[in-house]
């Protein structure tokens, strides 16, 4: 189940990326400085990315930290 948690959350983030880029090519940021408006590409790339993010931490294992008693 991590597994597939991990999975779907490196795909998702690589969805999000794939909308940015997709929002900076038609928007041409690049080129015409930062300007920022409300594109469904930028909105639904943010959203993707930190879904992404969330889904693959809920799936790694993360082992505890043991402090040594002196």
């Amino acid at each position: 189940m991590r597994r597939l948690m991990v999975l779907i959350g490196a795909i998702f983030v690589v969805l999000g990326i794939v909308a940015e880029s997709l929002y900076i090519a038609s928007e041409k940021v690049a080129y015409n400085g930062a300007t920022i408006s409300a594109n469904a590409y930028m909105i639904s790339g943010l959203f993707l990315i930190l879904l992404g993010f969330l889904l693959t931490l809920s799936g790694a294992r993360i082992s505890k930290i043991r402090i040594p008693h002196a």
